[in-house]
């Protein structure tokens, strides 16, 4: 459960095709720090099974589809006690941290912008809070999916993939970049060893996947964080800059529009069809 794109496409060229759901969306680490638990490291995928992630309510339009969704830090240190990870701890009430997300995807222009508000409800403090956008691009589809190529524009803080056809996909955020990475997608990898992005780009044509990590301090209980990430396609790399820029434009102006959602009391109010289902024990959803 959580947020993953199974397919993109660009004027009728795959950029997105059939990729692992894990590898197409945002990922999150920080440490977990309170009184109670000590300091506890969580690195979390854009989609984790239920309960991890509990669904609170969606709304899908033809323009603008809305997702709001909890992590469940309750059912996450009790997953890790039963792995023997964690000793157990008795927690006084249930603890969660709110995930907004805003997808913003309106006719005739070229370019998908996602908003994501992460909002610390919990008693506790996301210390050395990093976001990352993963996206495993297939440029052209399977006819092409592992002879892409990659590159960093640093003064637009666009990564992108392309291949010998000239088409080009890539994705920016609103927010400053802190590092950024191509790799081969086998050889990807965040974890406690590894959880800055490298800097660097994978050298010649594979089958890549691309990375952008947000590096941010710390969340404090009822603090925000919140960014928008553009992406789009190219027959040029010019062209998908300009696409790029023009998204990230248009999404400094719908802030207000998606702040005014996420505090909306509608926004806030679990659906009652989500109950059963969150307190199901999911591989994936």
């Amino acid at each position: 459960m959580g947020f993953s794109i199974k397919e993109l496409m660009y004027k009728g060229k795959y950029l997105i095709y059939l990729s692992e759901q894990e590898l197409t969306g945002p990922w999150f680490s920080f440490k977990l720090e309170g009184k109670n638990i000590g300091s506890i490291p969580v690195i979390l995928r854009n989609i984790e099974p239920t309960p991890i992630y509990n669904m609170i309510n969606t709304r899908k339009g033809k323009a603008i589809s809305r997702i709001t969704l909890d992590f469940n830090i309750t059912e996450y240190l009790k997953k890790l006690v039963q792995e023997n990870k964690l000793q157990s701890i008795p927690l006084q009430k249930k603890e969660f941290i709110r995930v907004y997300k805003d997808i913003f995807n309106p006719p005739l222009v070229p370019y998908i912008s996602t908003f994501f508000t992460i909002k610390n409800i919990s008693d506790y403090a996301m210390k050395d809070f990093s976001m990352y956008f993963v996206f495993d691009f297939d440029i052209n589809g399977l006819e092409g999916y592992d002879n892409d190529l990659s590159g960093y524009d640093e003064e637009n803080d666009i990564i992108y993939q392309y291949d010998n056809t000239g088409l080009y996909g890539g994705f920016s955020p609103i927010s400053k970049s802190t590092y950024y990475e191509t790799c081969s997608t086998k050889d990807f990898t965040i974890n406690q060893n590894k959880i800055n992005l490298s800097n660097t780009l994978h050298k010649g044509e594979g089958e890549i996947l691309s990375a952008l990590q947000i590096e941010f301090k710390t969340l404090e209980p009822d603090q925000s964080f919140q960014t928008a990430l553009v992406l789009s396609g190219g027959f040029s790399k010019e062209e998908l800059i300009q696409n790029i820029q023009e998204g990230k434009k248009n999404a400094m102006k719908h802030l207000h529009q998606v702040n005014r959602s996420i505090k909306s009391e509608q926004r806030n109010l679990q659906e009652k069809g989500f109950i059963k289902i969150n307190l199901q024990q999911a591989e994936d959803c």
